[in-house]
């Protein structure tokens, strides 16, 4: 069974009418297109919106993960001066992951330095979706956690499948309104995702054992995280 985390709401800034109202209708645009065309492993949560600032996602476990198999709901909270300040996105459900805190926070700077009124909710989904696949080790919440990824993959890959299993492995069923698209095969995100499979490969090609003829599986310098923003930026 599932295990949640208990759900705040962040503060908010004085109310102003007007703001909210332009907040409201870019929040709408964008409910409608998460519903319409939402980004790989995401989906609606189980409950109508009701309230354009405050409604929920369902992430499921990306394959070749330590989460594959788990359902993470995600509160997403808008400001009421949105899109001037980032929304704040937090995990429902204990997550064993370097850059997520005890709080179900990920730790990413576009909540804060880098945050842009271009960015949409579904390109802050994929990010959290592409942290899930390639944590950022220079910018842990944990660094136990980050040490331990680092250094042993395969603890961290068991105990983070366990904490999965213990506390993601309760089902969710979305609330789809009539006109959203239903039942689309969520595509891969374009990278290797570091599973210990793949360091174990990578350590065999940089010594020269694996054929020519196989995909290079080199550890990354830049993760896809970065990669996803500078495109989304760019």
């Amino acid at each position: 069974m599932g295990s949640e985390l208990p759900a705040a709401a962040p503060p908010q800034p004085k109310r102003s009418t007007a703001a909210a109202a332009v907040a409201s209708r870019r929040i709408g645009r964008e409910l409608w297109q998460f519903w319409l065309d939402p980004p790989p492993y995401c989906r609606p949560g189980p409950s109508p919106v009701k309230d354009h600032f405050h409604w929920e996602v369902v992430i499921d476990g990306p394959a070749a993960t330590p989460y594959a198999g788990g359902v993470f709901p995600v509160d997403v909270w808008f400001p009421y001066d949105y899109p001037f300040r980032p929304p704040k996105l937090f995990f429902k459900t204990k997550v064993y992951h370097p850059n997520i805190d005890g709080k179900g926070r990920m730790a990413l700077d576009i909540f804060q330095d880098n945050w842009s009124p271009a960015l949409t909710i579904n390109k802050l989904l994929l990010c959290f979706v592409s942290v899930l696949f390639d944590p950022l080790l220079d910018r842990p919440t944990n660094r136990c956690i980050a040490k331990q990824y680092k250094h042993e993959y395969e603890a961290y890959e068991e105990k983070a499948r366990a904490w999965t299993q213990k506390h993601s492995s309760t089902p969710i069923v979305s609330h789809y309104p009539p006109y959203a698209v239903i039942g689309s095969t969520p595509p891969a995100v374009p990278h290797f995702p570091a599973t210990a499979a793949r360091r174990k490969a990578a350590a065999s090609s940089a010594s020269g054992s694996v054929s020519s003829s196989r995909i290079p599986l080199l550890m990354k310098d830049e993760s896809i995280w970065r990669k996803t923003m500078k495109f989304f930026q760019g």
